[in-house]
């Protein structure tokens, strides 16, 4: 039997238990895995074009980022050490009116894809303007993505009103339909910035057009104390009465969160994106995941927000903090192991996103979305547990190879269709020059 890869690999890692298998291999035919197990015997099976022997390495699905705004990257360090609020309206809102136009999400948005791409994440759930310059972004360089045009009440950089955003949103779906990379998702940003009559109309599209709607909730005490005094209802309960609370609904943040609202999120298989490095660094709180996850089993995966509030899109720094932030405030080490904090970049990341059946697993079947880790670093010597390792000790620039529907998109940390330096350059014209 033929197939196009063998990537060779010390420690393989499924995810789809608390195992590994050491000295291992994942076969390769087309856009997807063909099989996983020991090296040795898949060579002896299957006539390979190309074998990948990534040496002393871990090989592992792709990390899956489920909540970004990618093209803020160019916003990075612009406005630190604020409260949200101020962070957002009085400067992060002022900088987008004077900056953000196509060419703008273009050159930001491939440096957030240059470095998603570097740092192992091969799907990410995107929300902010011109999404349709972001995803042609994406798609060159093999990477997928989500994207969701931010729908608000008021005009935005590339939309007049809310109307333009939703039909802007419909002429995505259509664009991107045959795309293998790209999805799209409504994305109303929040019950503050949204109507009632466009939370409504929206959630009659995305059932009409079967796509996620990706919306911010309960992010602040703010938003929970306005909601209470304006609606008598906390966020979740005010969508709820809406009907936008679904299995396609990616709930992001949901930090102040009533009893109630843990009912309401579990009857209705809503999931749940975690920031907690945006979260703490905005000071907006802690999301109580362990509630969520332990006495409700409701999904959880991983998001970074954007650079401009987190202030990188490495999830192996979120992986890390996740652990250490619930295991600080619950006064409990053992909360949230190693390997549950993983599933939590990878195949519970896609449960979130409407993916398991394709993504966050090394299975036969699933799309060939594979990275490898070298581990032949002094920070990574020596290794007993390959789980514990990716949480606590692996670093973004540890990630070596990066494979994406079956396609090599970075060998050896160099990305194969961006011109780094290039990127890199532009990004610092733009601070200089504004």
């Amino acid at each position: 039997m033929n197939c196009d890869y063998i990537i060779k690999g010390r420690y393989i890692l499924p995810v789809i238990d608390n195992k590994w298998i050491e000295n291992g291999a994942v076969a390769v035919s087309g856009t997807d895995i063909l099989a996983v197990g020991e090296a040795c015997a898949l060579e002896k099976k299957y006539k390979v074009k190309k074998v990948i022997d990534a040496g002393n390495s871990i090989v592992m699905p792709g990390l899956i980022n489920t909540h970004t705004h990618a093209a803020m990257a160019y916003f990075r360090g612009l406005a630190d050490d604020l409260p949200l609020i101020e962070w957002l309206e009085n400067n992060i809102w002022p900088a987008e009116r004077r900056h953000v136009n196509a060419k703008f999400i273009k050159r930001s948005g491939e440096l957030a894809v240059l470095e998603m791409l570097k740092s192992g994440i091969t799907c990410f759930n995107d929300m902010y303007f011109f999404e349709e310059v972001l995803g042609g972004v994406a798609e060159r360089a093999g990477q997928r993505a989500i994207l969701g045009e931010v729908i608000l009440d008021f005009p935005a950089p590339s939309a007049k009103n809310p109307q333009e955003a939703i039909q802007k949103t419909l002429d995505q779906i259509e664009e991107f339909k045959k795309s293998e990379l790209i999805d799209v998702a409504f994305a109303p940003h929040s019950i503050y910035a949204c109507s009632r009559e466009n939370l409504e109309k929206i959630n009659e599209l995305a059932l009409a057009n079967n796509t996620l709607v990706h919306i911010h909730i309960s992010e602040t005490e703010k938003e929970l104390s306005d909601a209470l005094e304006k609606y008598e209802k906390t966020p979740i309960e005010y969508l709820n009465d809406l009907n936008l609370l679904s299995e396609r609904t990616v709930a992001i943040h949901s930090v102040w969160l009533k009893k109630g609202d843990f009912d309401i999120l579990k009857e209705k298989n809503v999931k749940i994106s975690h920031n907690p490095i945006s979260n703490m660094k905005l000071a907006s709180g802690i999301s109580p995941i362990i509630e969520m996850t332990r006495e409700h089993g409701i999904t959880v995966g991983l998001g970074t927000d954007g650079a401009a509030s987190n202030n990188t899109l490495d999830l192996f720094s979120e992986m890390k903090m996740c652990s250490m932030l619930h295991k600080i405030t619950g006064l409990n080490p053992e909360i949230l192991n190693a390997y549950e904090i993983v599933k939590m970049a990878t195949i519970d990341a896609a449960r979130v996103l409407g993916k398991e059946n394709h993504l966050g697993s090394l299975e036969a079947g699933k799309k060939a979305d594979i990275i490898t880790i070298n581990l032949d670093k002094p920070h990574l010597t020596p290794i007993y547990n390959p789980f514990s390792h990716l949480v606590y000790c692996v670093e973004a620039q540890d990630v070596e190879n990066v494979m994406v529907n079956g396609k090599m998109v970075m060998c050896k940390r160099e990305v194969a269709n961006m011109d780094e330096e290039m990127i890199i350059k532009e990004g610092e014209l733009f601070r200089i020059k504004n």
